[in-house]
């Protein structure tokens, strides 16, 4: 499996576990160590379990530590719960902490339920410092399950509750011996996702006596049905790896120091994240066939894809009366309903084929659309190309007002002309800027010996470029109104071709070769060998360029 040249970690994550997390089928369950990652005062060290109960420890007069649960509920019962919880404040630093890159960057991964056991807010902050990613809802108690939240979204599960509850953390001995029982909806919800999805532990010792019980009762009933765990660890030695594998975990050593551990989750993150796009492209399937091979060529590709964020309520219009306008400029319209992803994951499907985008349309009709525009905006900065679309009497908000936007009327039965006018007016100015990239893409592919995107990508160009030629050809010789010209499939492209001897014989052929080891690569996989790759590239490029210059095609 070709999983980039440029990774070094992602090779480390056993192949079933990967599929599982692009199915949908896996938990990320978060420990205290995934804490110690936060951002803190200089000097300052974010305790462990253990730490805390050190820390804690020290403030009771001859008390001999034993381990952490003990010390915090002999603290609780000579003090009171609110001088503990008072502590664990400053201990954890929660007016200060702030999440760090590697919390960022897993907020970046697409999952929409997270579990965590750890009472700070480092979380849910990083999060709301990415709200272009998804919003975040904790759940802290069991009447929360039920609430059911929109997409892009996270639900993320605080096992033992947080500060801002302290009646319900899970602290002491006593919140520890009654949560099945106090929380017993709690226990089956999660005993629930353990069932069905497999655990991923970051961060995570499983010393916390809750968590073991359930997963201990998950074995003794499955059994060998149980399904695998896993927990990611830096430079484990064969004590800790012994440890999580009797409990059932298989531990993910990763390679490096213990004292890069933030750096390397990072680089793990952005690794995956980029592993999941490419995956959920790769294996989604397509409502319409037209041109989304595009969706096959790296991240890094401009393409002419241009994704039109619409309610579904709107899809029939746009796709009437505006995608023809994209389709006659060369770009391919495209929404999200188009394609269906594993698990049909909504926040990795729209993050990949942003990910592949030049150009959006966005009606901001909903939340969620304007949650896209930012997963965009954020993604390509100054460089996001966007045509917001507000409906008259609808405040645009503030944080997209500096990007270019146009009214719509709420009443579209009439099919307003000026309407319809702007629109096109604005995709001709976006398209001015991402056509001509779109003629270096086939070159720059083969600098990077992506051979099989190289000859996606020209055919991908000889296709737009023969578009406008018979728009052009059409229109002068008809009396077809422009709007009324649909673009040809390229089975008539190479008719129509040939029969208005656009093209000779000899370059005929050099184009349906081209396009057959397109249509292999796509349908077929393989590899393409460098010459043939290069050769190609090259007549298809010649071809091009005698073409539109022919037509006076700028």
């Amino acid at each position: 499996m070709n999983r980039g040249k440029t990774e070094t970690i992602l090779r480390c994550i056993p192949q079933p576990l990967l599929d599982d997390i692009i199915a949908g089928r896996c938990l990320p369950v978060i420990g205290a160590g995934f804490s110690r990652n936060a951002i803190l005062p200089s000097g300052k060290t974010m305790p462990l379990w253990n730490d805390l109960g050190k820390e804690i420890a020290d403030l009771l007069p001859n008390y001999p530590y034993t381990n952490a649960i003990d010390a915090i509920s002999a603290y609780c019962h000579e003090y009171s719960r609110t001088k503990l919880v008072e502590e664990l404040i400053k201990m954890l630093f929660v007016n200060s902490a702030q999440p760090s890159p590697c919390h960022l960057t897993f907020c970046d991964l697409f999952f929409n339920i997270v579990c965590t056991t750890n009472i700070d807010f480092l979380i849910e902050n990083a999060y709301a410092q990415k709200p272009q990613s998804k919003y975040c809802r904790p759940v802290i108690d069991e009447d929360e399950l039920s609430v059911a939240i929109e997409e892009p979204s996270v639900l993320l599960i605080k096992l033992h509750g947080d500060l801002h509850h302290p009646n319900r953390l899970v602290l002491t001995e006593e919140d520890y011996d009654g949560f099945i029982k106090r929380y017993s909806l709690l226990a089956t919800y999660l005993g629930n996702l353990l069932i069905t999805r497999t655990p991923l532990f970051i961060g995570y010792s499983l010393d916390d006596p809750d968590f073991r019980q359930i997963w201990q009762v998950i074995g003794d009933r499955l059994g060998k049905m149980r399904r695998p765990a896993y927990v990611i660890s830096v430079g484990a030695n064969q004590v800790d790896i012994a440890r999580y594998e009797r409990r059932g975990v298989k531990v993910i050593n990763l390679p490096g120091n213990k004292k890069n551990y933030a750096k390397i989750l990072e680089v793990l993150f952005n690794e995956l994240r980029v592993y999941w796009s490419e995956r959920t492209i790769k294996n989604s399937t397509y409502i319409t066939k037209d041109r989304l091979d595009e969706l096959s060529l790296p991240i890094e590709s401009t393409t002419s894809l241009c994704f039109f964020a619409i309610p579904l309520s709107m899809h029939t219009f746009y796709k009437s009366f505006v995608f023809p306008m994209a389709e006659q400029l060369g770009l391919t319209p495209l929404t999200a309903s188009d394609v269906v992803s594993p698990g049909d994951n909504t926040v990795a499907k729209i993050s990949a084929l942003l990910d592949r985008t030049e150009i959006m349309i966005a009606d901001l009709s909903t939340s969620a659309i304007q949650v896209e525009v930012g997963m965009l905006i954020s993604r390509r900065q100054k460089e996001a190309k966007v045509l917001l679309i507000v409906e008259e009497g609808t405040d645009l908000p503030v944080e997209f007002r500096e990007i270019s936007h146009i009214i719509r009327p709420k009443d579209l039965s009439a099919l307003p002309q000026k309407f319809l006018e702007s629109i096109e007016n604005s995709l001709q100015e976006l398209a001015k800027d991402v056509l001509p990239l779109i003629s270096e893409e086939p070159q720059r592919l083969l600098e990077k010996k992506e051979y099989a995107a190289a000859v996606i990508s020209v055919t991908r160009l000889f296709e737009i470029t023969f578009r406008e030629i018979t728009k052009k050809f059409v229109h002068e010789y008809s009396n077809l109104a422009e709007s009324d010209i649909r673009p040809l499939s390229i089975t008539l492209m190479m008719d129509f071709t040939s029969q208005s001897k656009i093209l000779d014989s000899r370059e005929i052929k050099k184009i349906r070769e081209a396009i057959r080891v397109r249509n292999r690569l796509l349908h077929e996989g393989g590899s393409i060998s460098s010459s043939q790759a290069t050769r190609l590239v090259s007549e298809i490029l010649q071809i091009v360029s005698v073409l539109r210059k022919k037509f006076d095609l700028k």
